[in-house]
Parts: C-alpha cells; structure tokens; sequence
C-alpha cells in the first residue's frame, strides 16, 4: 500500500459567469496555482430545467428573482466556446473535464471534445437514462455522491455497469445491486466522490469518515468534492489516502454569480492546494523503516550496555548490574537477552562499558 498523489480538479463550473476570456483566465490561474485539471459544466439550459423551477436556497442568496432557468441560461456556454476552451487548456497542459446532464451532450464531449473524462453531478446520481448511456460509452466517469445514501449510489453504479455491458432498455429494479457483476469496469472507469451539497457546506454536515465507508464498501477509486470553503479539510482528506479532490474556485467571492460566494478564491485555492503537497509529504509511506535522517542520528542516540554498580570477576550479570546508556560503542541494548545471566571474567567498575571480551561463557 502507498500514499496516493491526489488528483486535484479546479471546478470552475459557472465561475466563469459567461465569458469566454474570463474562463480562460481561471483556466491559467487553476494552472499556475497547480491544479491537475478543470472542470466546467456543459448543457443546454431548456434540456436540464423547466421555466417553473426555482433556484435553491444558495442560489438566492444571490439576490435575484429570476427563475433557475433564467440564471442558467446567463453561464450557458455554446460548443464553439467548449472547443476553444479544450483546446487552451490542452495548450496550457492542464486536463479539461465538463460536466453534463443529459444524454444530447455525451456525443458532443465523447466524439467531438473526445474527452476521456466525464463528470456526473449529485443531482444526476438518480439520472438513470444518462449513467445507462454514459456506462455505454466506455469513458472513464467521476460520480458525485451528494443527497444519496449508499442505496442509490449503489444504483447509480449498477446503471453505469449495465450500461457498459447489456441493453439498456431491459435495465430494471432486479438489476440495482448489478456493479457487482462488472467490477473490471466499475473498478477501472468509475471514481466515487462523497459530497455534501451545500454551498458552502457546514463542518458538521460534511461526514468525511463516509469516505473510509466507500473504501471499506468499494474497490473503485474514491474521491472528494470539497463544498466547505475551509481549508481544514485539505490535510483531513488526504490523510484518508484519496484519490481525487474537486474544489470549486472563483476569481473573487464577491462576483455575482451561483457558486461565487461558496468557492475559494484565486489565493486560497493556491493554500488549499499547497497543504495538500505537505500533506502528502508528511504522510509519506506506509512502510515502518529508519529514514535517511534517523540512520545519521541512530550512532549517536543508540543506546548501548554498561556496568551499573561494581561487579566481581566470576558474578552474573544480573539486571541490577546491567544499565543501558547513549553511546556510539559497545553491545548494543538490544542484545540485552543474549547478555542477561552470563558472568563476566574479570571485575569491572560502575559506568564501564560492555563488550564482549569480558563476558565468560
């Protein structure tokens, strides 16, 4: 077992309220700060949401009363802008990933982007339609896991499966523990992430030892999708040897926009993401050895054997004789047992060191 090298994800989501330049900039910015890859949303805002839905509590926090469709169409981004926006980030060296949520855009991300990642947001985990057709495509999938228990990411799983390996019409309720009969692919393309949806969400609805039950439930990578907003998390969650981190990032949390005020900023992202490259470097391996430091301090913090009180030629070397001292000579301390019993052939003084020229047989 080893420490995994997390996979780090900027979310730009809808960050980029609209503006092709503006999510070029994130882009750089996710870049230079050091993330792995960024993610976007991809959709068509009338294929995702009626006119009649309204938008959730984080969202009108934003004070506005349009509608959850009117603000969506606002950061909806066309494909022309998706090709430019792939290829920069193909130019920059950072992998691009998008979001979607309905089957009209798997062909467009799979065949015209060839995108070898696709994300599934946690209001999509009960979108059987779209994770059967996803299953299809053979893509490797990241599944957020929000507003779920471990029943419906047990389904979500099981449509995916089947999806990648039978008809998709004959999916039905005796087949929702079937990502069990697939774990080459579940366990190769798929990556869970616990997830809180709330923006921001609070410390004490976050339940990160969720994490370690996908781990004990799952052979699958298993991730996390940050909606915190608290630093805290960063080393919490890499102490749990993940494998992916998603974290929303904005320019500035006082831009108007959905998600804005509940991501990190520019700066912290650059924390967030420097805490984690500690972090890894202080969890290091799983192996129990002496390190590079501890062989150049051992010679001198050893501890060695020697004379406790004066003893006589011909006397056993019992324990009140026997101390155990910092030294860079003699019979190391673990040799106490092989020590312990003989005598000694000749007297020796209180504070003499042992070796083995004076031990009788």
């Amino acid at each position: 077992m080893k420490q995994n090298k997390i996979y780090i994800i900027a979310e730009i989501g809808v960050n980029h309220n609209g503006s092709l330049q503006h999510a070029k900039d994130l882009i750089l910015q996710c870049k230079i700060s050091g993330a792995d890859a960024v993610k976007f949303q991809t959709y068509s805002s009338e294929d995702i949401c009626d006119n009649e839905t309204q938008k959730a509590n984080y969202q009108i926090k934003n004070k506005s009363n349009e509608s959850q469709l009117e603000m969506l169409k606002k950061y909806e981004l066309s494909h022309q802008e998706f090709r430019l926006l792939n290829n920069f980030a193909k130019n920059h060296k950072i992998d691009f990933i998008t979001t979607i949520s309905d089957i009209s855009e798997i062909d467009f991300v799979t065949k015209d982007l060839k995108l070898k990642t696709i994300k599934v947001g946690s209001s999509d985990l009960t979108n059987i339609q779209l994770l059967l057709h996803l299953g299809k495509t053979n893509k490797n999938i990241i599944l957020s896991t929000g507003m779920s228990d471990i029943n419906k990411v047990n389904i979500a799983l099981s449509a995916l499966a089947f999806g990648n390996k039978k008809k998709i019409s004959n999916f039905n309720k005796k087949y929702h523990n079937y990502f069990t009969k697939n774990l080459k692919y579940i366990n190769n393309k798929i990556t869970l992430l616990h997830c809180t949806t709330e923006y921001p969400a609070p410390l004490d609805e976050l339940n990160l030892n969720v994490i370690n039950t996908f781990q004990s439930l799952y052979s699958m990578k298993i991730g996390y999708s940050d909606h915190s907003k608290d630093l805290i998390t960063a080393p919490l969650v890499t102490a749990k040897n993940i494998n992916i981190i998603e974290v929303h990032v904005t320019k500035s949390n006082k831009m108007i926009g959905p998600d804005h005020s509940s991501s990190l900023d520019i700066d912290t992202f650059k924390k967030y993401i420097q805490i984690i490259k500690k972090s890894e470097r202080a969890l290091g391996s799983f192996n129990k050895k002496i390190t590079k430091s501890e062989k150049k301090n051992q010679k001198q913090v050893v501890k060695r054997l020697f004379i406790r009180k004066d003893i006589e030629s011909g006397q056993i070397l019992s324990d009140e004789y026997i101390a155990c001292k910092r030294s860079n000579i003699g019979i190391l301390a673990s040799e106490y047992s092989a020590i312990i019993n003989r005598k000694v052939n000749k007297s020796l003084k209180k504070g003499t060191r042992l070796v083995k020229q004076v031990l009788g047989k």
